[in-house]
């Protein structure tokens, strides 16, 4: 499992540390929902508050292979060029590969050892997105940088129609911060992870989004409602399972 699918699949528990003879558990809460920024350089990451951070693809759509140094998480996106530079950038540290454009070189989707994504947009085919589901990503990213805060009714529906379609984890690219009420609805719908672009993250208070996201509870799962009267109001009579005899013999 690569670093960053082991952060998706832990996302709103507790991760336990220390644990051994003579050492002290400590426990770290990963939030219920990430924060990314898409960076042009590997320096832009200096000045920024983020959970991960994704490094854009050079002027030709190759993936840099330049480190992003002293972060938790990055990783590279790639709109093209050839499968060594992707490599080379697997080789430099990078947990993950984000496909920008299905022109990028299929040797991004072959490191089982590193997580995949793909960004998606909101014009593709139903037999295209089953078989976007159906391949190696660990996550997909949703551009919905003209989605506008605070969420209405519209919105939330546009990205739950988005969200049906895929059973991968979801990152969904925004442009304004949400409120709290806009992160209970995100995480309730299913969204992993929110990503930001370099040049507008640098102008809003990513750190103040994440200490609200820290004070998120994970999404509270209803129990199964009772049965359901029928028309009348009477209980629907309940057949007896029908058993078959058997002999204690025909089991000898």
């Amino acid at each position: 499992m690569s670093k960053i699918s082991d952060r998706l699949a832990k996302l709103g528990q507790v991760e336990r540390t220390g644990f051994g003879f003579g050492a002290s558990a400590s426990g770290k809460k990963i939030p219920v929902i990430l924060v990314g920024v898409r960076i042009d350089k590997p320096d832009d990451a200096g000045s920024l508050s983020a959970d991960l951070f994704i490094l854009a693809p050079d002027s030709t759509g190759s993936a840099q292979t330049s480190p992003v140094k002293d972060v938790a998480l990055w990783g590279v996106a790639v709109a093209g060029g050839t499968g060594d530079e992707v490599e080379k950038a697997v080789k430099a540290g990078a947990d993950f590969v984000v496909i920008e454009d299905e022109s990028a070189p299929g040797a991004a989707l072959l490191d089982d050892e590193i997580g995949r994504g793909l960004v998606v947009g909101n014009g593709v085919t139903d037999d295209r997105a089953r078989g976007i589901d159906s391949g190696p990503f660990d996550f997909l990213v949703l551009n919905g940088i003209t989605v506008a805060m605070p969420l209405n009714v519209r919105t939330t529906l546009d990205i739950q129609e988005q969200l049906s379609r895929y059973s991968r984890h979801i990152f969904l690219k925004l442009g304004e911060l949400p409120e709290k009420s806009d992160l209970e609805i995100l995480r309730d719908m299913g969204i992993s992870a929110l990503i930001y672009d370099s040049g507008p993250a640098g102008k809003l208070d990513l750190a103040g989004l994440r200490r609200t996201i820290e004070e998120l509870e994970p999404k509270k799962h209803r129990p199964s409602s009772g049965a359901v009267l029928p028309p009348g109001g009477e209980a629907a009579p309940q057949q007896e399972p029908d058993y078959d005899d058997h002999d204690d013999d025909d089991w000898e």
